[in-house]
């Protein structure tokens, strides 16, 4: 059900008939997966190998409860996935990607690498500059690589310290219930 509901939420860029059994099932995905995190399936399932998709979005969650923008001062981790700035680095240059405290055009959320920066018009709400390990797509691409790539699929050790709350999926579930989001 998950992967289904993964796969569903992350075709909303996709025109949809509203039908009322669409509206249900995107309903029932919304009731099965945290809502501060529905925003970054598409890039979980677009860089994850399925098999990893659902731990990827706990991980998420427990981390960061699904915020871009999560910072904590004592590692300086930040993200949605939590990255300190020796790892970001490490991974960006073996995998050619921004490097820490990069700026980022963005289009609604997404990198845009179509016009050079000097011709955009500034007061398009859509464009902004971020830095590079507070936007998701980049942050959870990072993870990916990291978990996927360079350990070989197998293994999240980067995120043990937050095991306790993404290991076990119905422990996962039934906290992030509780905590409403």
């Amino acid at each position: 059900m998950i992967v289904e509901c993964m796969l569903l939420l992350s075709s909303f860029t996709t025109p949809q008939v509203e039908s009322l059994d669409y509206i249900m099932e995107v309903k029932k995905c919304t009731d099965s997966i945290p809502y501060t995190m529905i925003e970054h399936v598409p890039y979980i399932v677009e860089n994850y190998d399925q098999e990893n998709w659902y731990m990827a979005l706990r991980i998420g969650w427990c981390e960061s409860r699904g915020k871009a923008t999560a910072y904590r001062n004592s590692a300086d981790d930040s993200g949605v996935m939590q990255f300190i700035p020796s790892t970001w680095n490490w991974i960006a240059e073996k995998f050619d990607l921004p490097e820490w405290d990069k700026e980022i055009l963005t289009y609604n959320g997404v990198p845009y690498n179509k016009h050079p920066r000097e011709t955009l018009v500034y007061d398009i709400e859509l464009f902004d500059f971020e830095r590079v390990q507070f936007i998701p797509y980049y942050n959870i691409k990072m993870a990916s690589h990291l978990a996927e790539d360079t350990y070989s699929k197998v293994t999240f050790r980067d995120w043990n310290s937050s095991k306790w709350c993404w290991e076990n999926s119905n422990w996962f579930e039934k906290r992030w219930r509780e905590e409403g989001f």
